[in-house]
């Protein structure tokens, strides 16, 4: 969780400060001793100076406020500016030094032409992983893109990792076309070495991905495939490989005024040549009717319907690369949403989902059990001010095969940023999610919410 301020204290001169909590937790069956577990707050004030010609300067300072657990305080202090060195040439840089030890980002951005950028960029970080580990990370990065013409664009880019457990070279290219207003085309291609610097064992990497999407008058149609493949060398000199395809379908069509058609189907499926117990299969398919009414759109209403299949890999489930307990699951979720506007402030709404839904704990020999649910959402939105609106939701979630109930609320508030975009941060006061293809129980806290429209 973070907070930020800016202000303006003089037109050349600005302020800025920040609040930010973090929590770690490590839940791996064998935690190891070198792990970084509880919370930390810290707190930083920054200065700027921007006398707004070629150049702008800043300085700031961090100290930790609070610590908990194991976890190291993060006092750091640094300075760090840009410039703009020719009329196409511009270069930016920053150094500091704290308790986790030294940092330093620069990089450099030459506008070549009117439609070719060429970028090289460096940046050291010695803030830790998401699970917790020492992990310095340093990365290397320069490319360039180019707008071909008003249909036509490609970039290329070289990305050199290097940091604990893995280092590596990965190169990356890519097209986008649109040849006419209806047509959009891209592809792109990445190859690259990873290595983990703990064994000197070696992954090949090979991705590439192509999509397509055309638009109608009244309708939208996208499609996507995606391939990867890892060849991976263990640490005791053998070596497996793993496949993966992804299918990306989408369809919109406007069938009337007020009437929307939403569909999708997506599917993915991961073959490892360790055997078929490390393999995984994923597909969801998705149709929905939305009513956005164009004479009065007090009411809007959404009716959705989703098929859902996940059979997890092993590998995928389990940090530590080994067997573990997970769902395989299918679900057929039947979901309607409705708002109501009340004043031009004041909205009501609510949800209604169904989850028939079979659950099974054993991939190799399935037996599946029923894990129905219903889930019930009443809500209230609040515009205040000019940009700000709240949210307050109120949330039961029955499991009439396990037995249980759980209820709760969610609070948001949000920013809008123009018509079409804003966002939000909220608290979750209940575990579960209103995804109901989500068996994980673990929404409670905060979050952080987006929503655009067009």
């Amino acid at each position: 969780m973070e907070v930020n301020a800016d202000f303006a204290l003089t037109e050349q001169v600005g302020l800025s400060a920040g609040v930010r909590r973090d929590e770690r937790t490590d839940h791996s069956p064998v935690v190891v001793a070198t792990q970084e577990e509880g919370e930390r707050t810290d707190a930083v004030v920054q200065v700027e100076y921007d006398p707004g010609n070629r150049w702008r300067s800043y300085v700031f300072g961090q100290t930790t406020v609070e610590a908990t657990g194991d976890r190291e305080k993060n006092w750091r202090g640094g300075a760090g500016g840009e410039m703009l060195l020719t009329e196409r040439l511009s270069a930016e840089g920053e150094v500091s030094y704290g308790e986790l030890g030294p940092a330093a980002r620069v990089g450099t951005n030459f506008q070549k032409s009117d439609s070719t950028n060429v970028y090289l960029n460096y940046a050291f970080d010695n803030e830790r992983g998401a699970n917790g580990l020492h992990t310095r990370t340093g990365n290397l990065i320069g490319g360039a893109n180019s707008r071909l013409s008003d249909s036509a664009s490609v970039y290329m880019e070289n990305r050199y990792q290097h940091s604990k457990p893995e280092t590596g070279l990965t190169r990356a290219v890519g097209m986008t076309l649109t040849p006419t207003e209806r047509w959009s085309i891209g592809a792109n291609l990445e190859l690259g070495t990873l290595k983990d610097r703990r064994t000197s064992a070696e992954t090949e990497r090979t991705a590439a991905a192509v999509s397509v999407g055309y638009h109608f008058d009244k309708a939208s149609v996208s499609t996507a495939i995606e391939f990867r493949h890892d060849d991976i060398e263990r640490g005791g000199g053998s070596n497996d490989d793993r496949t993966s395809w992804l299918f990306k379908n989408a369809l919109r069509v406007q069938l009337t005024d007020d009437w929307r058609l939403l569909a999708k189907f997506n599917h993915a499926m991961s073959h490892s040549s360790l055997g078929d117990f490390f393999d995984a299969d994923f597909t969801e398919a998705v149709m929905g009717y939305a009513y956005r009414p164009v004479a009065n759109d007090r009411l809007n209403a959404l009716f959705k319907y989703t098929y859902f299949y996940s059979l997890p890999s092993p590998e995928q489930a389990n940090s530590s690369g080994t067997a573990s307990t997970s769902f395989v699951q299918r679900s057929h979720v039947l979901a309607m949403d409705a708002s109501y506007d009340i004043t031009r402030i004041w909205s009501v709404g609510g949800k209604y989902a169904y989850r028939s839904s079979q659950v099974s704990l054993d991939r190799e020999d399935p037996k599946f059990f029923e894990n129905d649910a219903h889930l019930y959402i009443l809500r209230s939105d609040l515009r205040f001010f000019k940009h700000w609106e709240s949210t307050v939701e109120g949330r039961i979630l029955d499991l009439p095969d396990l037995n249980e109930r759980k209820s709760g609320a969610l609070v948001t508030v949000n920013r809008y940023f123009g018509d079409h975009f804003k966002v939000g941060v909220g608290y979750n006061f209940t575990d579960f999610s209103e995804d109901l293809t989500d068996l994980d129980y673990d929404d409670h806290g905060w979050f952080l919410n987006m929503v655009g429209s067009f």
